[in-house]
């Protein structure tokens, strides 16, 4: 008899249940089936790897990205802008605040 086999990537469930990335090539029959956890694979990135891959990506282009002092500097301008809009809208409604007197 010959041994005919086949390997199918899968993920496990929490209920235990096996999602196999592609049906099965082999005839109807019994089977013999051995779960290993996957390492081959390549590892999970997460959102901070991307980011120091772009922030390593564009360095290597020349393009230095900003200073936290800088982007801090930005903010605090920003925040000055809303506040400047904000009392002009204020003075422009006659200084009535939403829900005051």
């Amino acid at each position: 008899m010959s041994v005919i086999e086949e390997t199918i990537e899968a993920t496990l469930d929490l209920n235990g249940q096996l999602r196999l990335t592609h049906q099965p090539r082999l005839p109807p029959g019994p089977v013999r089936v051995t779960i290993r956890v996957a390492t081959a694979g390549r590892p999970q990135r997460g959102l901070a790897d991307v980011v120091r891959e772009i922030a390593a990506e564009q360095r290597a282009r020349g393009y230095p990205g900003r200073t936290a002092a800088e982007l801090r500097a930005e903010d605090d301008a920003r925040l000055a802008d809303d506040a400047e809009r904000d009392r002009e809208l204020d003075a422009a409604r006659g200084g009535a605040t939403p829900g005051g007197p």
